[in-house]
């Protein structure tokens, strides 16, 4: 195992910039390696380019411009239908998860928490479940015995790092205050989702009887203003109240937590 290592398991290019991009920008600054898994091919986030276009542009170039403004150390993209992955089965996708975990032996796992409230996207739901699962089975070495014939022995992950966009017993709060710019310029170069972004502000409030022509900063081709402004917004008030000008906020779970909660 190698201690500076950390793994995150995400849907979709973009999701790791929002939730924790100021924590893996630290965590690099600190000198830890981070790895992503992006389970989907990103090709239905768009209202305007063809699935295609989309693929190549959020896998090839938004994704990498992201990790190079971050630090990431590499990317794997298992190119999964973007949106169904509900289609398949959780002990697929759990069993890739358990090859990369043994593979690279992190002392991190970062993903979506499977446990909260609110989460409509089907493929964040899944993820969630196939990397805590993977978690908790990387470390058997009965489960997958055939990854031994590649020289991929069992692993037991010492913590795991849960986001969520509804908070749920969130036990640990993150300073990046010395991050955030890193954190807007990486969430702004996932470009292509930015501009689904506003497109889809836009058609909601069209539906509320809104018009969206009066919301000037609703420019889907100058998106970081309000998109800045949002992320600001939304980290200060998770950072203000313990005391950092921003922060990022996680579930920790950590391997023997139950035997310290016994030993008191």
């Amino acid at each position: 195992m190698k201690p500076d290592c950390v793994l995150i398991f995400a849907a979709h290019a973009d999701d790791t910039e929002f939730w924790a991009g100021g924590t893996v920008a630290r965590w690099v600054a600190e000198g830890r390696e981070v790895y992503e898994v992006i389970t989907t091919n990103n090709e239905r986030g768009s209202f305007e380019l063809d699935r295609q276009t989309l693929i190549a542009a959020s896998r090839d170039k938004e994704a990498r411009e992201a990790a190079r403004i971050l630090g990431k150390k590499d990317l794997f993209f298992l190119e999964y239908p973007d949106g169904f992955l509900g289609d398949y089965a959780v002990n697929e996708i759990r069993e890739k998860y358990i090859k990369i975990i043994r593979r690279l032996k992190p002392q991190t796992v970062m993903t979506f928490d499977p446990w909260a409230p609110f989460e409509p996207h089907p493929d964040h739901r899944r993820v969630a479940t196939a990397a805590m699962e993977a978690v908790g089975f990387a470390h058997m070495p009965l489960f997958h015995p055939e990854h031994l014939a590649e020289g991929l022995t069992a692993h037991l992950v010492p913590e795991t790092y849960y986001f969520a966009k509804k908070t749920h017993e969130m036990n640990q709060v993150v300073d990046i205050s010395g991050f955030i710019e890193k954190k807007i310029d990486a969430i702004c170069a996932h470009d292509s989702q930015m501009k689904a972004m506003i497109d889809e502000l836009r058609l909601s409030l069209g539906a509320a009887g809104i018009d969206p022509a009066t919301l000037v900063m609703l420019d889907r081709n100058n998106y970081r203003p309000v998109l800045e402004m949002g992320i600001r917004g939304w980290a200060e008030k998770v950072g203000v109240p313990v005391g950092y000008a921003y922060a990022e906020e996680f579930r920790i779970e950590r391997a023997g937590d139950i035997v310290r909660e016994l030993l008191g």
